[in-house]
């Protein structure tokens, strides 16, 4: 029961980062968005605050420095080959819808070369972040995560070739901006005050 009301919580906490995000995007936007448009902004803005909870992002209650780093490629495929490639599928995975959500909704994307560079800095980000809590900072999940963002664009690509009328959505906007709202939005709301909200329900429960 705890678990079911802790798990509502966060639901709670990343829809209303999804209607805060889309709200302040509509705003800054020139121009009204399309259904669709907002259709795929809510679920971008969900898939970040999901990331952002699986990959054990630091919350700003609970920061302790831990600088758990590894730097050689495929030194953990030694100890456990199954277990390795194991994470390793559910780190590619995990960015496979970074890279198909961001070209599908904005133009700024759909270079290849930018698509790769902004999972990598995603990613980077990521493992920079568990420099402050228990994870460890690998470089093996950094080139996991690079590899997934570069297969959701060319599944999206694959998948936009062969469609009568095409996948890609038009849009004013280079996607910057957007995304940059996203961003800033997910992480105050999950850095911020997700810890406190949880901590004050648990408080109530206890």
């Amino acid at each position: 029961m705890y678990y079911l009301i802790f798990y509502a919580v966060d639901m709670l906490l990343w829809s209303a980062a999804l209607v805060l995000a889309l709200t302040v995007i509509h705003l800054i936007s020139g121009h009204k968005l399309s259904w669709a448009q907002r259709f795929w902004i809510l679920v971008l803005a969900l898939y970040l605050a999901a990331v952002y909870n699986v990959a054990g992002a630091p919350e700003l209650p609970y920061i302790y420095p831990n600088f758990n780093v590894n730097l050689i490629p495929l030194v953990d495929i030694r100890s456990d080959v199954c277990a390795y490639l194991i994470n390793s599928g559910l780190n590619i995975i995990l960015f496979m819808p970074l890279g198909f959500i961001l070209p599908l909704l904005w133009s700024r994307f759909r270079s290849k070369k930018r698509l790769v560079i902004t999972g990598f800095f995603f990613s980077l980000a990521i493992e920079l972040s568990q420099l402050l809590n228990y994870r460890i900072t690998d470089v093996d999940d950094l080139i996991m995560n690079t590899l997934g963002a570069w297969l959701g664009y060319e599944l999206l690509m694959y998948l936009h070739r062969h469609s009568s009328k095409g996948l890609l959505i038009s849009s004013a906007d280079s996607g910057r901006r957007q995304l940059a709202v996203i961003v800033i939005v997910v992480v105050l709301i999950m850095f911020v005050l997700r810890p406190y909200i949880t901590a004050w329900v648990a408080e109530i429960m206890l």
